[in-house]
């Protein structure tokens, strides 16, 4: 391939901009202007960004964001293309969401032994698939992949798998992830700011050259991971929104993940012509923000990435417009979740109007506080859960509205509640006050949102939807702008007959795909050896990092509240934000009726104000406050900007000191509870995350049961709920601030609204809930109607040892989890069972808890049997890599030296170490340990705490397609209820 060396471009139109910098708009709207750079090179900005936002264009096109926040020593690396599900071609759907998993699997010279030879044998693997996709006869399909099957083993003894994530965790990169949507696809990583160098030409190396290594088995993944959205009711009803909503359009046409018969029949043809159409200089945008040089961040981008080339002729697809919808539509939609009702319209695109118009719509309607919805509907409890919210895609947008039902309540009933909030809009039935909450809000969250380099998806906002930097500069200005009036047209003109509704019922899904398994035979892995180019890159030298450890008693000051109340405080330099948090060492293992009274909070009022006043006063002063509790400790938090900081103590004293419920409400609230806990046993992750693993740990009896019976519920006076939160400040506790305010100020401003008590009264104590032993390895399985078995390995080891913390987390990083773990490979990329698996030592909350390992692999029904084995295997034998042990050494080293415990971090840090009897910041045993570990160390490891465990093996799936014969080989298998494991 001739490539020839692209200079930075110096456009005469920013010549031009340049020259008149000085000048202004009449009405000061900012404008993109362009200048220099020390080195002469041409930038574009915003004059007034507060992100300080410079872009750059190469000459070949290359677009790059910048944005600095030297707050840590990381950077936040996001790589968008202009590509996505919508430019698939129609026969091979859910192709551009399959060359972004392809995009981890190296180069000509990354993840290869001889790729001479490998490349022919990857030649021969593309033709097949080709014969393979235009035969129509089964059984000679059946042949063609056995030959596939049999090129791909042979291909496989020169592939070094995930070289690709290893280089990354060698500069002590995390978060490497990528996601595909309809017009985009992006890349993301953060890594630290010493390895900018490495990170820019193992990424300008990586775009530079598609190799379509492992494809079967990395097809088996894709294939693994469409079957995890078919067990997700939620993937299913956006999909069937906007078949309807956008017919005749890709976006309605086609899916991201595609149709399960293309991903059985792929293209590497199709991909690659993807690739060479998309994947070049002048489609793609590098976005950064964090601690680095403009100047030197662009001078590494233009050595390694100015030769990319360019795509001259790049045109990308355009579609007929659609024709307005002009009647509703209904659909019903089934699967084993619970039943709501979404309600969608179609808007204009991301360029329009209707994003700004749409966006304070969505808002005045649901906000989570005090929008319409969520006042009349939801704090009134006339529904469960509703909320409303828009998004925006090039050619189109969507105003959507959600909700749940309470107990023997109808979808249309719902329906027709949330068309009823959209009346009053239509009718103006809102105020001015409203509105500007609205904006005040959304200016509180664009603050925090600048804390974090989270804001790099700013500029990937940006270049996708080809907006100039000024409307992302100018965007709460412009919705500043949208008036009443303008809301009240936008509703009646936009808002009629002509939305699609999709009813989500309880009930069998007859659509979902069920594919038999291809017989695949497993791939023998290079892990012993390693590329030239992944040797050279380990070997390039960075500059020095040294890693900052927290002294906690440096850096949290600390004092009390009214002389017996611990007060600990850490100053915000950076903006107006504050918050302030009670915190108390008790949950519902402690009073249940606590708990409860937390969560009846938002329905109460007090003797000046309603439940809705209340609301709506927090959301005025751009406040949010509220208890989260948990098992074993409780936070009362209020949050928001520094201003409106005594306004908000005043309010929250004053509601827990005066909170009142009445019967009606309290009796609607335990109706909503109990409804709540039925639609539990219908959500998949509730069961898989929260159900499951306390049953495995406890048995029946366990944090995630020890909850009020319906009984005992409804035998509370709700006046006794009131008790409890007015208990609150007589208990001991504990209060942190983060903000502006100086310390002895916000003391001041506490104890002023805080009740003083002269002795605190100990914490109910906590009830005693034993963790299981495990004499022998036992099965529990649920049924669930679902395509794919979840299986769960349980082991329980040591009671909580802070000298294990650094070999836990060395086996975790080595062995278990990431994209170059032991574990992944052999089952994913060797295999291709599975999506993921992964085995996680994991720390207790406190140090009187043990330590446990769990093992995860999700897997379709007929793969079970082999992915238990490979991953039982697993447990009991560990693969000795040296090379990729020394590897995860430095990863954690290096993640360990860029990471710094910033701001109120600190604080939650040292409550965390507190209840493990840790006083100081652990991470300086596990970078002084971790560094002279080695493989003996790993072994002795492994041996100890992971080989040869009794388990408790958690299987969720359709017990009509599992054979149970397969999970007797482990042990005794019971079946478990949703029941059994809720508690109810």
């Amino acid at each position: 391939m001739n490539i020839k060396k692209l200079l930075l471009v110096l456009p005469l139109a920013g010549i031009m901009a340049a020259c008149s910098d000085n000048s202004k708009n009449n009405d000061d709207t900012p404008v993109m202007k362009s200048t220099t750079d020390a080195k002469g090179r041409t930038y574009e900005y915003v004059e007034g960004d507060p992100m300080n936002v410079r872009i750059y264009t190469l000459g070949n096109g290359l677009k790059i964001y910048l944005t600095q926040n030297k707050s840590e020593p990381t950077i936040q690396t996001l790589i968008p293309v202009r590509a996505g599900s919508t430019y698939d071609p129609k026969e091979t759907t859910g192709l551009a969401h399959y060359l972004e998993h392809l995009m981890f699997k190296g180069t000509e010279e990354l993840g290869t032994i001889d790729w001479k030879s490998e490349s022919a044998l990857l030649d021969q693997i593309s033709d097949a698939y080709e014969a393979h996709k235009a035969e129509s006869d089964p059984a000679k399909k059946k042949v063609i992949y056995k030959k596939i099957d049999s090129l791909s083993s042979e291909a496989a003894k020169f592939a070094v798998p995930n070289e690709y994530d290893k280089a990354i965790s060698s500069i002590g990169g995390k978060g490497t992830n990528a996601f595909t949507s309809n017009e985009r696809t992006v890349y993301v990583n953060t890594i630290p700011a010493n390895e900018l160098e490495k990170w820019v030409k193992l990424e300008a190396d990586r775009f530079g050259s598609l190799v379509m290594r492992l494809f079967h088995t990395e097809l088996e993944t894709v294939y693994e991971e469409f079957n995890r959205g078919q067990d997700q009711d939620g993937r299913k009803v956006y999909a069937a929104m906007n078949k309807n909503l956008f017919a005749g359009h890709p976006y309605g046409e086609q899916t991201t993940i595609g149709e399960g018969e293309h991903l059985k029949n792929p293209s590497m043809v199709n991909i690659r012509n993807y690739y060479n159409t998309y994947y070049k200089a002048n489609n793609v945008a590098i976005c950064m923000s964090g601690d680095f040089e403009f100047d030197n961040a662009v001078d590494l981008i233009e050595k390694y990435w100015g030769n990319m080339e360019a795509n001259e002729t790049l045109d990308h697809p355009k579609f007929d417009k659609l024709a307005p919808i002009t009647e509703s539509k209904s659909l019903e939609v089934f699967g084993p979740d619970k039943e709501s009702i979404s309600i969608g319209f179609r808007l204009d695109g991301a360029k329009s109007r209707d994003t700004k118009v749409g966006r304070i719509l969505s808002e005045l309607l649901s906000n989570g506080k005090a929008g319409l919805i969520d006042i009349d509907l939801v704090q009134k409890q006339k529904l469960l859960d509703a909320y409303a919210y828009s998004y925006f895609l090039k050619d189109y947008g969507m105003f959507q509205m959600y909700a749940t039902v309470r107990e023997g309540q109808s979808l249309d009933e719902a329906k027709t509640l949330l068309m009823a909030e959209l009346d009053k809009v239509k009718k103006g039935e809102f105020d001015q006050e409203t509105l500007d909450a609205i904006i005040n809000n959304l200016r509180k969250s664009e603050i925090a949102k600048r804390e974090s380099n989270y804001r790099a998806y700013d500029l990937v906002e940006s270049f996708i939807l080809d907006k100039e930097w000024t409307e992302m500069v100018t965007e709460l200005k412009d919705l500043e702008g949208v008036t009443k009036e303008e809301l009240v047209k936008f509703a009646n003109d936009r808002f009629n007959d002509n939305y699609v509704a999709i009813y989500k019922r309880t009930g069998e899904d007859t659509t979902v795909m069920k594919v038999e398994k291809p017989e695949i035979t497993p791939l023998t892995l290079n892990r012993d050896t390693q590329s030239t180019y992944l040797a050279s890159f380990t070997a390039m030298e960075s500059p020095d990092l040294q890693p900052v450890f927290i002294d906690f008693k440096k850096d949290i000051a600390s004092g009390t509240i009214h002389g017996n109340i611990p007060y600990s405080y850490i100053e915000n330099t950076e903006n107006e934000l504050f918050k302030l948090i009670y915190v108390l060492e008790m949950g519902s293992n402690n009073d249940k009726e606590a708990a409860l009274a937390f969560e009846y909070l938002p329905f109460m009022g007090t003797s000046k104000y309603s439940p809705e006043q209340l609301q709506k006063e927090f959301y005025k002063y751009g406040l949010e406050y509220g208890v989260s509790s948990g098992d074993e400790r409780t936070y009362v938090y209020l949050e928001g900007l520094q201003k409106s900081a005594e306004k908000g103590i005043e309010l929250m004293e004053h509601l827990l000191a005066e909170a009142k419920g009445d019967p009606e409400s309290y009796s609607s609230f335990v109706d909503g509870q109990m409804k709540k806990r039925s639609d539990a046993k219908m959500e998949k992750w509730r069961i898989q995350y929260m159900a499951m693993p306390n049953y495995a740990k406890y048995g029946p009896k366990n944090p995630f049961t020890n909850i009020l019976t319906e009984e005992e519920m409804r035998a509370i006076n709700p006046d006794a709920l009131t008790s409890k939160l007015k208990a609150l400040s007589q208990m001991e506790h504990q209060i942190f601030y983060y903000g502006m305010e100086k310390m002895d100020a916000m003391q001041a401003m506490v104890e002023k609204y805080h009740p003083k008590v002269d002795q605190l009264q100990p914490l109910p104590q906590s009830i005693e809930l034993v963790e299981r032993a495990q004499p022998k390895t036992e099965v529990y399985f649920i049924h669930r109607d679902q395509v794919q078995c979840e299986v769960n390995f349980l082991a329980k080891d040591a009671t909580f040892d802070a000298s294990l913390l650094p070999m836990a987390n060395l086996y975790n990083t080595y062995y278990g989890r990431g994209l170059s773990s032991i574990i992944f490979q052999e089952i994913r990329e060797a295999k291709g069972l599975a999506y993921t698996a992964y085995s996680s030592f994991t720390t207790p909350g406190d140090n009187t808890k043990s330590f446990y390992n769990n093992a995860y692999v999700g897997t379709q029904s007929d793969k079970l049997a082999e992915a238990m084995r490979a991953l039982y295997g697993l447990l009991n034998e560990m693969p000795k890599v040296s090379n990729q042990l020394e590897e995860s050494k430095k990863s954690i080293l290096k993640q360990i030296a860029s990471d710094r415990r910033i701001k109120d971090r600190k604080y939650f840090m040292q409550l965390s170490n507190n209840r493990l009897g840790i006083d100081y910041d652990y991470r300086k045993d596990v970078y002084a340990k971790v560094q002279n570990a080695n493989m003996d160390d790993m072994n002795a490891f492994f041996n100890e705490h992971i080989k040869g465990k009794n388990y408790t093996i958690m299987v969720m799936g359709n017990k009509n397609l599992v054979d149970m014969k397969v999970l007797e080989k482990y042990g005794k298998v019971t079946m478990l209820s949703m029941e059994d494991i809720f508690g109810y």
